[in-house]
């Protein structure tokens, strides 16, 4: 709904494009037919969706640039009215700050009580704007040398403890995502690592920002606050099970009950902006055929954080007339991670070869098998191919491969040139077999074909890959905890990711799954956040990024669509790429 300058993992555990999608295979996808009785095909994709019972395999593809979450201005919007939507988990983490909470899943959430849109964009990012509910002016200038960026704060602005949101809500957040003190764990520091100082300006609502060395665009550093209290370092480790509703919120929506299977938020009397449109909002915590049998039924009105939308998907709602598909180009890529510090992956042949025999259309093609969907390989973690400045990073040695055969072929040798002997069906070395573990998340067919396709291809480049499922509601634990040797999850994209190449690649950052990485790469990388031409930035990005991808411990998988599923008439919610969406403004169509 909104854009944060963090980058994001979130759990792709049917089909989804932002999170952790492990598994493919070639086996059938689900039941349903994809091509008769149903809606007849439309030509282009309207912003409010196409018909759900429309033949999968004549689905319009959406137009570059647009979004698709039926916008509606308010005053179209019903006054009244209840969403009841899943989630993949809800908690315990409920810092979306720090490592542990640092999810797809909790940015949906934070985003109702805890708003990420202080600063508003559209779908491209091609321009910005402060949110004037929080700041009603941003400027950037040189002084003495130095970069300074002044908000001028809205006076209304305030915690739901009634604490004020002024200059010290904004130097808490610098406080504790700046990587300088260990109690805090940053889902990342970009950005805020680079500030001297957050000070008072001509009274509390002035926020003065003093930098080290220079950010561009300096004005989104800031796109979330933090009450001051947070920044103790006992208060500051309380969010577990405990989201701070009542004290630390600051949305138009407040918490009315939780547990790790649901959470309901109603209308904060506390808010100052526009009232909020619903009466309540409700999260619950379910895994995907959960989660669209409960839609067939009535039980939730949307499915939820977006999916990729594949067959398995999108054919249990053929025989739906009051349903919609929203597609979008995907703001997200989902990718296969190597923990470098287990077993056969402390091999860079082992990692290089996984990565090289792994052929990413027939993954793309089990996903939307029955499906009309097309895309290019991604060769980026960072920058969605669809983005202006998009490069394949990709090393050549992966890149030119052009078809199955050549990948095989490819893992092979380099397995050989590195010094491992085939025998039987696999490559061993000293005694020992190139062996590890693929985890996996959910119990959909689709997450099950897609590690069966991954064991498959492995197999046949001599390397022995077994499947580790785990229930979706566990993602995030199992990933933060380090027990596994390759997992495929996602991260989002934003629309300042050209800072993020640090949190993702960084050598020591908390959000670096593979343990990869190197002073002098970290250096590249953290230069790229101050050169001031976005063009000259983001070359530099896709320099550094080709660098980063020559360890052979992130393999971009495929970006897919970004696929919600709504019932008719649900105004503001859906994949739009980075536009952002005021949580207020989401409700039920008038007309």
């Amino acid at each position: 709904m909104s854009m944060s300058n963090l980058s994001r993992r979130s759990f792709v555990g049917l089909s989804g494009s932002a999170a952790a999608i492990l598994g493919l295979g070639l086996v059938g996808c689900g039941g349903g037919s994809n091509s008769s009785d149903g809606a007849k095909a439309v030509s282009a994709e309207p912003q409010n969706g196409t018909p759900a019972n429309t033949p999968l395999d004549k689905l319009p593809l959406p137009e570059k640039g647009k979004v698709y979450n039926n916008p509606q201005k308010r005053d179209n919007v019903k006054d009244g009215g209840t969403l009841v939507l899943p989630s993949g988990e809800i908690g315990p983490a409920w810092n979306y700050l720090s490592v542990d909470g640092n999810t797809q899943e909790m940015h949906n959430l934070w985003d109702f009580y805890m708003p990420t849109y202080i600063f508003l964009t559209d779908a491209t990012a091609s321009k910005f704007e402060p949110n004037p509910d929080f700041i009603t002016e941003a400027t950037t200038e040189m002084k003495d040398g130095k970069q300074v960026v002044h908000y001028k704060l809205n006076d209304k602005a305030r915690f739901n403890d009634g604490t004020p949101i002024d200059y010290r809500a904004y130097k808490a957040v610098w406080t504790v995502m700046n990587g300088t003190d260990e109690h805090y764990t940053p889902a990342a520091t970009d950005g805020y690592d680079r500030i001297e100082s957050v000070e008072r300006g001509d009274s509390d609502y002035d926020v003065v920002i003093t930098m080290k060395n220079p950010v561009y665009p300096a004005e989104l550093l800031f796109t979330y606050v933090l009450h001051p209290d947070a920044t103790d370092y006992d208060k500051y480790n309380s969010f577990n099970n405990n989201p701070h509703s009542d004290d630390w919120g600051y949305g138009p929506y407040k918490i009315e009950s939780f547990d790790t299977t649901q959470c309901k938020f109603v209308p904060n009397p506390n808010w100052w902006g526009d009232k909020p449109k619903l009466d309540s909002v409700t999260f619950k915590q379910m895994d995907s055929q959960a989660l669209f049998n409960a839609f067939k039924n009535g039980e939730i009105d949307a499915t939820g954080t977006a999916q990729s939308g594949s067959k398995e998907m999108l054919s249990n709602f053929l025989d739906m007339k009051d349903a919609e598909v929203r597609r979008s180009d995907s703001a997200s890529v989902a990718n296969i991670e190597l923990n470098s510090t287990r077993g056969a992956l402390k091999d860079k042949a082992v990692r290089k070869a996984f990565t090289q025999c792994l052929y990413m259309p027939t993954i793309l093609s089990v996903v939307y098998q029955g499906v009309n969907w097309k895309e290019e390989t991604p060769g980026s973690l960072l920058t969605p191919i669809w983005a202006d400045g998009y490069e394949n990073c990709m090393p050549s040695d992966v890149s030119d491969l052009k078809d199955a055969a050549s990948h095989t072929a490819a893992a092979k040798k380099t397995l050989e040139k590195a010094g491992y002997k085939l025998k039987g069906d696999y490559y061993e070395k000293d005694g020992k077999t190139v062996s590890f573990s693929f985890t996996t998340f959910g119990d959909s067919n689709t997450v099950k074909n897609r590690a069966a396709a991954v064991i498959k291809m492995a197999k046949d480049a001599g390397m022995k890959v077994s499947e580790d499922n785990h229930p979706a509601s566990e993602f995030s634990d199992v990933l933060t905890g380090g027990n596994w040797d390759a997992t495929l999850f996602g991260w989002v994209s934003t629309a300042i990711s050209s800072w993020n190449g640090p949190q993702i690649y960084g050598k020591d950052s908390a959000s670096n799954f593979t343990h990869l990485g190197s002073k002098e790469l970290d250096e590249e990388l953290g230069k790229v956040i101050e050169i001031e031409d976005h063009d000259e930035q983001i070359k530099a990005l896709n320099k550094a990024e080709k660098k980063a991808l020559e360890s052979y411990g992130f393999i971009p998988v495929y970006a897919g669509a970004d696929v919600v599923v709504t019932k008719k008439g649900l105004a503001n919610y859906g994949p739009a790429l980075y536009q952002s969406v005021r949580s207020e403004d989401i409700g039920w169509q008038k007309k």
